[in-house]
């Protein structure tokens, strides 16, 4: 913590309010509760304020980057540091802010700027804007109602801080980013549990909004300065004096960010907490402390395709007449479109190709029938009356997968299964529902944010539904 000024006084005023450090105050209740990295990230961003500067927190999910801001929040509040925040997150984190707002800091005024009615969003930033608060709103609503939020009775209204949840949606030039570029903020924060440190134009991206365009330069001289060399020397084929220069660029870049940017992986976090409490026990009393930490473990399992699978996999490459059954426009992302759902389930594909193809259930359709509307759709909408067993032995994932889910079941465990279409989810939806899984469900479909925390909520504390499928969008 001396790294960033602790080493405030413990004396209370009237108001059970400390200084924590380097002038920062905060509830002593609430400081107390803290882990030593959140304190930590705390302080980091007071002097991050103190620069006027913005920075990235670049926390592992679970290490409480929420809490953190939070807490720096309640003191810039409570010290009259600022007065107006914006708060920018995917839809789907919008109830969790509000309730950690409710738990952590119940004295701010939260409000929401999201949903379908006009006049609520705007009743709710007037709320904000005349009385002062935290308005939360989405990346949605950014795209569409960036102008009213940086606008108040006609003229320009400057956030004093602007912060972004999930930030790395910034990463790409996309409306998102221009809408949050073109709301006014004194300081701006952005939140990521995804490191950004190994794609130089993501770095750039997220630091050209954090410091207002001032700390990397244009895209173009970041490219020439640092992206180019550094890439080059990476390179197999590069030099030794190639190979030098870039590692040297790479080592001056990280000194540039090095102030504006905190990340802590949860092995550093529990590695400083066991060396820490060993044998100190002053320690343990003094700060709250941070449970044992689980271990996130990801395996990747390569898998082969089955026969069916092969089969149309190779007459797509290599004959033009199944090209032109399975693809809809001549272009390379069509073709890399249609080869991603052949080796997850041919049945992505459309009716036609099904029958066609002379997949079970789709070859007694007659040549009127193929060329009606429907037969462009998905084949995955018409499986009620395919077997189970037909199904699964169709894609080499749900031959795994549904072992998969049987076994982790019959051990007690249960699961959360994540696909990009829903078409997918739909298939495997029929296959474990008949084997006896009850399953909660989760996708674009459900709009509104008061359905899909009631979702999340029944899975939560219902432990007869063993697998929730999502979609990997429904988070943003």
């Amino acid at each position: 913590l001396k790294e960033y000024g602790e080493g405030g006084s413990d004396s209370e005023d009237d108001n059970g309010i400390i200084n924590v450090g380097n002038g920062f105050h905060l509830y002593k209740e609430l400081y107390d509760k803290l882990y030593r990295h959140q304190k930590e990230g705390v302080l980091w961003m007071w002097s991050l304020f103190k620069k006027k500067k913005g920075g990235i927190l670049g926390d592992d999910m679970g290490l409480g980057k929420t809490i953190q801001v939070i807490s720096f929040l309640s003191g810039m509040f409570d010290m009259e540091k600022i007065h107006y925040v914006l708060i920018v997150m995917p839809v789907a984190l919008v109830v969790n802010w509000e309730n950690e707002f409710n738990k952590w800091a119940p004295g701010i005024n939260v409000t929401a700027y999201h949903g379908t009615s006009k006049r609520e969003r705007e009743r709710s930033l007037t709320k904000v804007q005349r009385r002062g608060g935290v308005l939360i709103t989405t990346y949605g609503m950014v795209v569409t109602s960036w102008e009213q939020l940086g606008d108040k009775d006609g003229r320009k209204f400057s956030w004093d801080y602007m912060i972004l949840d999930e930030g790395h949606k910034i990463k790409n030039p996309t409306k998102t980013t221009k809408g949050v570029y073109n709301i006014p903020a004194r300081n701006r924060l952005i939140l990521t549990g995804t490191p950004v440190q190994n794609n130089l134009r993501e770095l750039w991206a997220l630091f050209d909004f954090a410091h207002h365009g001032t700390l990397l330069g244009t895209a173009r001289t970041f490219k020439m300065e640092f992206e180019n060399p550094i890439t080059r020397s990476r390179e197999k084929d590069a030099t030794v004096n190639e190979k030098k220069l870039g590692q040297e660029i790479s080592e001056a870049l990280k000194k540039i960010i090095a102030p504006f940017f905190l990340r802590r992986t949860k092995a550093e976090v529990q590695a400083k907490k066991n060396e820490r409490l060993e044998g100190n026990e002053k320690e343990q009393r003094k700060s709250a402390q941070m449970p044992n930490l689980t271990r996130k473990n990801e395996l990747v399992i390569w898998l082969y395709l089955t026969q069916t699978q092969q089969k149309i996999y190779e007459d797509f490459l290599e004959l033009d007449d199944i090209k032109e059954l399975l693809m809809t426009t001549k272009s390379p992302l069509v073709a890399l479109t249609v080869l991603k759902k052949i080796c997850d389930h041919p049945r992505l594909l459309t009716t036609r190709a099904c029958a066609q193809l002379g997949l079970h259930g789709h070859d007694e359709l007659d040549e009127d029938m193929l060329e009606a509307p429907e037969a462009l759709e998905s084949a995955a909408t018409k499986i009620q009356h395919v077997q189970d067993h037909i199904l699964i032995q169709e894609s080499g994932k749900l031959i795994v997968l549904v072992e998969l889910l049987d076994n982790l079941k019959s051990e007690g465990h249960r699961c959360l299964v994540f696909s990009q279409s829903r078409k997918m989810l739909d298939i495997i939806q029929k296959l474990v529902t008949n084997r006896g899984h009850k399953i909660m469900r989760l996708d674009g479909t459900v709009s509104k944010v008061a359905d899909r925390e009631e979702r999340i909520q029944k899975f939560q504390t219902d432990d007869q539904y063993s697998i929730f499928l999502l979609t990997t969008q429904v988070c943003c």
